[in-house]
């Protein structure tokens, strides 16, 4: 299939329709009347309301969670070869974030995931994270309270799926973007929860000098935030520093230790090979000037900066002698041509984890 090639910003990429991609044989699994009912709750009382199955391993799911009241977070789940809801073992499990604004959809959208995961014993969970939803537990000027992204991620979506699914305590997260990010932050705050981490273009030190403020002007003028104040989600960087402390990748990278990690970015702001050319993103942008100077101005300053705070994430890691896949490739902008192929990448050493 042909991918889209751009990306947008550091906070976000771009929305696209959602694609729902389909295996000419499916494998296996129970019939979908099997699991509508008699659904186990997570702690919280989160639950599952709805289930649509898009094919034979396919299925979306929407979620009622007490901690987010705007919307009815969704999932998407890729249940492998053999997976039934009644049988007697469990399996691993990796959750992927998206970025940004984009939905639960974007992975099947953008990329051939489903297709990368057909042949391994794992399921794959795609949840929602919200309308740059900052992959927090928002701070609300030390009020805490909705919405809360990052319960729903770590503890009512993994409960649910364990409860619900057969998914077992095997887990990894992988993650793009502001999901990058958000992968990191997750797998730093819950050590041992994933056995491995990947992020793709993430920000990985977020208290870096300038990168708060760039972070908070990021949300004001994408304007793709569910909340319009910017400082909803992590509080002020200098009254309220040590929340904004408390979520950086880079400060606690020693809780790192024991889990396999995977950093990628570009470095440069430069297009790289993958890149559209300017009269592909002139096309793209339907000849509107000044989406194209948007497209590669995002696209690039992001990505640059973006690179600086994982060159940082991966000196602190070797400092500390905690191994790393480091992958930071130079040139390329913040596009999803980059991460497909640095997903395919990272795919056979998270896998190696999760079953070994």
């Amino acid at each position: 299939m042909k991918l889209p090639r751009f990306g947008r910003s550091a906070t976000g990429v771009l929305a696209g329709a959602a694609l729902v991609l389909g295996l000419s044989t499916a494998p296996a699994v129970a019939e979908p009347e099997q699991l509508t009912a008699g659904y186990t709750k997570a702690d919280s009382g989160a639950k599952i309301t709805d289930e649509r199955w898009v094919d034979g391993r396919t299925v979306d799911v929407t979620i009622d969670t007490p901690g987010i009241a705007g919307i009815d977070p969704k999932a998407r789940i890729l249940v492998p070869e053999g997976w039934s809801k009644d049988a007697a073992r469990t399996w691993p499990v990796l959750y992927v974030l998206s970025g940004g604004p984009d939905t639960y959809t974007i992975w099947s959208d953008k990329t051939d995931i489903e297709e990368t995961a057909a042949g391994d014993d794992v399921i794959v969970v795609m949840p929602d994270s919200g309308k740059g939803g900052g992959f927090v537990d928002w701070y609300n000027g030390g009020k805490g309270g909705d919405p809360k992204w990052e319960t729903f991620h770590t503890k009512e979506l993994s409960q649910l799926v364990e409860r619900n699914f057969r998914g077992g305590t095997s887990r990894a997260i992988m993650g793009l973007s502001s999901g990058g990010s958000g992968a990191l932050m997750y797998a730093t705050r819950n050590p041992g929860f994933y056995k491995y981490v990947a992020s793709y273009s993430g920000i990985a030190h977020i208290t870096k000098p300038g990168i708060p403020t760039i972070m908070l002007l990021s949300d004001v003028i994408d304007g793709s935030t569910e909340n319009p104040n910017p400082y909803g989600k992590l509080g002020d960087p200098l009254w309220d520093r040590w929340n904004w402390l408390e979520h950086d990748p880079y400060v606690n990278a020693s809780t790192l230790r024991g889990t396999g990690v995977y950093l990628s970015s570009g470095t440069t702001g430069l297009v790289g090979e993958l890149d559209l050319t300017l009269p592909e993103v002139i096309e793209e942008k339907n000849g509107d000037a000044v989406e194209v100077v948007k497209a590669y101005a995002a696209g690039s300053i992001s990505e640059k900066l973006i690179g600086m705070t994982n060159e940082d994430l991966a000196a602190r890691l070797k400092a500390m002698n905690i191994p790393a896949t480091v992958h930071l490739y130079g040139n390329g902008l913040h596009s999803w041509p980059w991460w497909n192929r640095e997903y395919k990448l990272a795919w056979p050493l998270i896998m190696k984890a999760l079953n070994g």
